[in-house]
């Protein structure tokens, strides 16, 4: 009887350490990760695999809209958290590298079909369409508008779009400490095809990955690998070439996504993490 006691009794913590391997623990969220900034998730749906853009919706709270880098044509709609909420088809377009998403005041979506990792594309394009309802039930949605941007010199490499009134924004992503640029073009459906006009330089030095304008056109954030830049522009994005901007360091090779929320900045990498930048300069009024 001691005999049988005893071996069940040595049995009991190697069943518990078994378990423990077999389910270890999951992370708890929100927690600080430097000062300033929370990580509020990680994004769960193994279909988003590489997150390249992110935008806040104005009409459905608590939604955000993101995509991944690349040829993939779905629309993610997901929470702060990083839980998937619904996905369309993006019907109408063949994106070649799409890098950024934007969001005007009629609820329209753009989609940056922008990049160029190798400098070999001629030229650029963005799309319009409407925003999707992610209670819907619907599986796809259609392109409403597209514009073929050509550039204005040599071919550049661009992670990042904003939209603004009658005219779209994109910012150059650039290595070796070069300074970013930003380029302006219009949003007339007539003007199809048109070459991107220069604004001017950005004093940003690291590689910029994303944008935003703040929902009340006061600040333009621009997100690089040494993290957030905020652009005090009081509703002229042109402005920000001729100001300094506030930087976030937050060194992040996978950081490649950026939105306004009420609480600061909300930003996504491609390795998964939700971050919250809450510092002053990153909160703007609706």
């Amino acid at each position: 009887m001691f005999g049988r006691c005893m071996s069940v009794f040595l049995l009991a913590p190697s069943l518990v350490f078994l378990n423990a391997v077999a389910a270890p623990l999951q992370p708890t969220f929100p927690k600080t990760v430097a000062p300033g900034v929370l990580q509020l998730g990680l994004i769960q749906d193994p279909e988003i695999k590489e997150c390249s853009g992110l935008i806040a919706s104005r009409k459905y709270p608590e939604v955000f809209w993101t995509h991944n880098d690349g040829k993939r044509e779905k629309l993610f709609a997901i929470t702060r958290q990083g839980k998937t909420l619904a996905e369309f088809h993006v019907k109408g377009m063949e994106v070649n590298d799409w890098e950024d998403i934007a969001i005007d005041r009629e609820n329209n979506l753009y989609v940056s079909d922008t990049g160029n990792n190798y400098c070999k594309r001629t030229e650029a394009a963005v799309y319009r369409l409407r925003e999707p309802d992610p209670n819907s039930g619907k599986k796809s949605v259609h392109v409403e508008q597209h514009w073929r941007l050509k550039y204005p010199g040599a071919p550049f490499d661009c992670e990042s779009l904003v939209v603004d009134g009658t005219n779209g924004f994109v910012v150059s992503k650039v290595t070796h400490h070069r300074m970013a640029e930003l380029y302006r073009f219009s949003l007339d459906p007539a003007k199809e095809v048109q070459t991107l006009q220069v604004v001017g330089r950005l004093m940003i030095d690291s590689p910029a990955t994303a944008a935003d304008l703040s929902p009340d056109g006061k600040s333009l954030a621009v997100l690089a690998k040494s993290g957030p830049f905020i652009f005090k522009i009081d509703g002229d994005i042109s402005k920000a070439v001729r100001v300094s901007p506030s930087h976030k360091l937050f060194p992040h090779e996978s950081m490649e996504a950026c939105t306004f929320v009420r609480e600061g900045l909300l930003v996504a990498a491609e390795s998964r993490e939700i971050f919250l930048f809450t510092d002053e300069m990153f909160r703007s009024g609706k």
